[in-house]
């Protein structure tokens, strides 16, 4: 618990009328009366995922019901957006290094972007925002991702918790079902998600061509040559998931380019998103991040623009 809010005290005491609230408020939150120099307030606790404004708004006024005296919510951290929504709405909100309590006139809110936001996706989010983007629909329900990404309960809302921190999306809950929504065109939220992103490739090298399987798909210029004007080069780039293949059978030397293909291993299955025998679009994009060849950059712009603006 906090004990100041820059320089002004907080004093704490049992809140013990929880037994008054419904069961589904008095879960969700640790309760506790505080005294914020000379004023008394409940200061609550999230023990779960916040609820949406609408339903916030009504639990505070339940709250206030029962006792009559301002509501503040102390939050870990508070996203751009939810933090705009609170002010914009009077909810007084305390973090570490941000303070809202209208009902003591003070407004402080000095807190820089936390320098982690601008770190890249972990690779689990990467998939959940690849899922997103191939996803035909605007509201993108986190139980249906659930069902389609190898991941565990844990990872899931991690990824999420790292998409709503890029204030592109907004996270919010339908009922009990939770959702995220971009406030951009998927062609804009790729442009800027640009910087969260990276290439899925974690190594490449060289393999004969006997040793091509099939859970490799096509990949790099060869993906790109098949859906783009770019003209395919002699030696055919395959990927595959980097835990399925041992890295150590790669070569590093191309030898006889009729015997051999490039193979990539990537952070995650480059079929998770593919549609037919090459990895998906926006990935194939992200792995030429790094890319200085003119001929290449045109056709990655073609794919990216052609994906991103269409129907999906």
């Amino acid at each position: 618990m906090l004990t100041n809010v820059f320089g002004v005290p907080i004093k704490y005491e049992a809140w013990n009328h929880q037994d008054s609230l419904p069961v589904y408020i008095a879960g969700s939150y640790d309760f506790c009366t505080a005294y914020i120099g000379n004023k008394r307030c409940i200061m609550l606790i999230p023990t779960e995922e916040l609820a949406t404004l609408p339903a916030l708004k009504k639990q505070i006024a339940k709250i206030q019901q029962v006792d009559n005296v301002p509501v503040v919510f102390e939050l870990a951290a508070v996203s751009n957006y939810r933090r705009k929504s609170f002010i914009e709405n009077n909810i007084p909100f305390v973090t570490a290094k941000q303070v809202f309590l209208p009902f003591i006139g003070t407004m402080l809110t000095d807190e820089k972007e936390s320098q982690k936001i601008m770190e890249k996706f972990v690779y689990s989010t990467q998939q959940l925002f690849l899922f997103y983007l191939y996803s035909t629909k605007q509201r993108l329900y986190i139980s249906e991702a659930g069902k389609s990404l190898p991941f565990t309960a844990m990872t899931l809302t991690r990824a999420v918790n790292q998409l709503e921190a890029t204030d592109l999306f907004f996270v919010a809950k339908d009922g009990v079902n939770k959702f995220v929504e971009s406030k951009y065109s998927r062609y804009e939220l790729f442009e800027k998600s640009k910087i969260f992103l990276k290439t899925p490739v974690r190594k490449a090298g060289y393999i004969d061509k006997t040793q091509v399987t099939e859970n490799m798909v096509f990949a790099g210029e060869t993906a790109l040559s098949e859906k783009t004007m770019l003209n395919p080069s002699r030696v055919v780039t395959y990927a595959i998931s980097e835990k399925e293949y041992d890295k150590t059978l790669l070569t590093e030397e191309l030898i006889d380019p009729d015997k051999q293909v490039r193979l990539e291993l990537w952070a995650y299955n480059p079929k998770q998103f593919s549609e037919d025998n090459s990895a998906d679009d926006i990935s194939v994009v992200l792995s030429f991040e790094d890319i200085n060849d003119e001929r290449i950059e045109e056709a990655v712009e073609e794919l990216k623009e052609r994906r991103l603006t269409a129907k999906i």
